[in-house]
């Protein structure tokens, strides 16, 4: 199962993937295990994924509570 509304997010500031990981310092399986529910980020993580595509850590959090 993919996070469909993260995957746009994400898409919506950086384009691909690997952009977004770059920024981030994850490497691009990382953020796919994210992406496919197979890992959720540690709270230093989602603060860091937070800034970068600049929304609240609720909002952040929202993605994984479905």
């Amino acid at each position: 199962m993919e996070n469909v509304q993260l995957r746009g997010c994400i898409r919506e500031k950086f384009k691909t993937d690997a952009a977004f990981g770059i920024e981030i310092g994850w490497t691009t399986q990382k953020v796919s295990k994210m992406l496919n529910c197979a890992y959720i980020p540690k709270i230093g993580e989602a603060v860091s994924i937070s800034r970068a595509l600049g929304i609240s850590l609720d909002e952040l959090a929202s993605f994984f509570a479905q």
